[in-house]
């Protein structure tokens, strides 16, 4: 009689427990779908770099990014000789999309009334000293080079 309960209990948590053996196939897809919802799209693991910033620490090489393009486009502006009536105090914020060819592309935005009025070729020019921007390397996320848009502050001060 032992025995054949013996026998009974096996047969049956061997019939219940064979779900748990049973090695499940996962669909690729679902993992992929899975996976992409935990990438965070708008964060980077390295950053767009010129070859100025490379050796920098990885906290310097935001700071180092912005600091190349203001200082380039300040000496850009520096080097137009422009004329105003009223003096100018003003932060335009410069929208870039650094795509992961490494190309520069200032993208359309408002320009402040005061600038446009006293300087109207301003756009014209941001655009002439963004082109002429030292080579970049594009941004990077998991090893993969991908497009990232920055805004700017560039600081118009004209007396």
């Amino acid at each position: 009689m032992i025995k054949r309960s013996y026998y009974i209990f096996v047969l049956v948590f061997t019939l219940f427990s064979c779900d748990n053996l049973i090695v499940k196939k996962e669909n690729q897809e679902e993992v992929l779908q899975e996976k992409w919802k935990e990438i965070d799209k708008n964060q980077v693991d390295e950053p767009p770099l010129f070859e100025a910033c490379k050796q920098a620490s990885e906290e310097e090489q935001k700071r180092c990014f912005q600091e190349t393009i203001n200082k380039h486009i300040g000496d850009y502006l520096s080097d137009h000789t422009i004329t105003v009536q009223e003096a100018i105090n003003d932060t335009v914020w410069v929208p870039l999309l650094i795509t992961k060819e490494g190309d520069i592309i200032l993208e359309d935005f408002l320009v402040p009334d005061i600038i446009t009025s006293q300087i109207p070729d301003f756009k014209d020019i941001l655009e002439e000293s963004i082109e002429q921007l030292p080579d970049i390397e594009p941004a990077h996320t998991r090893s993969t080079p991908v497009n990232t848009r920055y805004k700017l502050p560039l600081v118009i001060r004209i007396n």
